[in-house]
């Protein structure tokens, strides 16, 4: 990724609002901006010395200083350094310093004038502190600037979200192997996982998720209902999840059945295929919103008397994270555009009986959507 250029449009976009100071913890914006790649999802609280201040102190005009936590937490960025010569200074904090004594040093070194932009998912200290340390500065959020800029893939990224595909596509036909009676969601959802290591993955896009359903019992998951019990003859099982593979997203669904699928069951799926395809059919580049294209989808699920059972949004945004907007939902009427990858997941959740979903992540192009993951729609038999 050229991320110099990309640095410099951020600078540009900056000047022309008058911010200048955008403050980047580790995250999907700092990778975004400057190629530093996040350790991982984190799934619990996780506290270093002074990681409210760490992060990254971006100049309007010049100077990027990375400040990081002391050793050994700082790391994982630490050793991503190497060769990024947009990066100015990097600057660990000592655990005798104060954190708020660094960010202090940090700005008046840069002499900060106008605004300070935040990352939405920095933390509340770290705002406040910011405006106590860069007084007369209107604290605004960071992805005023990002979020539009992520919103369209350039060629790069989108042969990367096409390898992102192709490693899940790979790890789901394993997967697909792999299942035999009697074993448990945790069972399948740890193979995901080690088929997405086996690939170099960086780690999952968020917590996999696999589903047993059948009439009249709970649904087994890895994610809660009826945890242990096995596959039988009759469940259908409904996946849910997505690799971070070089620093960008997929996100992944499909749908089997084991046994002999009931003709109820197929006409589901069928509705499910149907919906999704008509979805993509129109990702025209130009010519509908989010929220339009969200309503052609449901209206045909709608229309076989199963509406109230597609029970969520129709997808959403990704890229270097996986859920990102735009939202294709009410009330978001962002206009699609070339460049722009989403996930498009319709679903039926049939009420105490099976579940169906068919999801891919697809690109908009100038005559309709491109599925970037590619494995076969159809309904898989167990």
């Amino acid at each position: 990724m050229d991320f110099s250029t990309r640095l410099k449009r951020v600078r540009e976009e900056m000047r022309r609002r008058n911010i200048g100071l955008m403050f980047l913890p580790s995250g999907s914006n700092l990778w975004y901006v400057a190629g530093l790649m996040r350790s991982g999802p984190e799934y619990t609280d996780h506290n270093a010395y002074g990681d409210y201040v760490v992060g990254a102190y971006i100049g309007v005009d010049e100077g990027f200083t990375l400040v990081l936590p002391p050793r050994p937490h700082g790391t994982t960025l630490e050793r991503q350094i190497e060769g990024k010569s947009w990066i100015k200074e990097v600057r660990l904090i000592n655990p005798d310093e104060k954190p708020r004594d660094v960010m202090s040093e940090v700005i008046k070194k840069m002499k900060v004038r106008g605004g300070v932009a935040v990352d939405d998912r920095a933390w509340s200290s770290t705002a406040i502190l910011l405006s106590k340390t860069a007084l007369g500065s209107i604290i605004s959020p960071a992805s005023e600037i990002l979020a539009q800029m992520r919103m369209i893939k350039d060629q790069e990224e989108i042969e990367a979200m096409r390898k992102a595909g192709e490693v899940t596509d790979q790890a789901y036909r394993e997967v697909v192997n792999f299942l035999r009676i009697g074993i448990t969601p945790y069972e399948v959802a740890a193979e995901i996982n080690y088929q997405f290591a086996k690939r170099g993955v960086e780690y999952p896009s968020f917590a996999t998720a696999v589903t047993f359903s059948r009439p009249g019992k709970p649904r087994s998951s890895n994610g809660g209902g009826d945890l242990g019990r096995p596959l039988e003859v009759g469940d259908a099982i409904t996946f849910d999840f997505g690799a971070c593979y070089k620093g960008y997203c997929s996100d992944f669904g499909r749908a089997c059945f084991v046994g002999k699928p009931p003709l109820e069951y197929q006409k589901v799926h069928e509705t499910v295929s149907k919906s999704q395809t008509a979805a993509v059919k129109k990702m025209i580049d130009g010519t509908i919103n989010a929220m339009q294209l969200d309503a052609i989808a449901r209206k045909i699920i709608a229309d076989t008397g199963h509406g109230d059972e597609f029970v969520h949004r129709l997808g959403h945004g990704i890229g270097v994270s996986v859920h990102e907007p735009p939202y294709l939902y009410t009330p978001d009427d962002t206009i699609l555009r070339k460049g722009m990858t989403f996930t498009v997941e319709p679903s039926i959740l049939l009420k105490g009986s099976w579940s169906c979903r068919v999801e891919d992540v697809v690109l908009v192009t100038s005559t309709g959507g491109e599925y970037l993951t590619k494995y076969d729609r159809g309904l898989t038999i167990i």
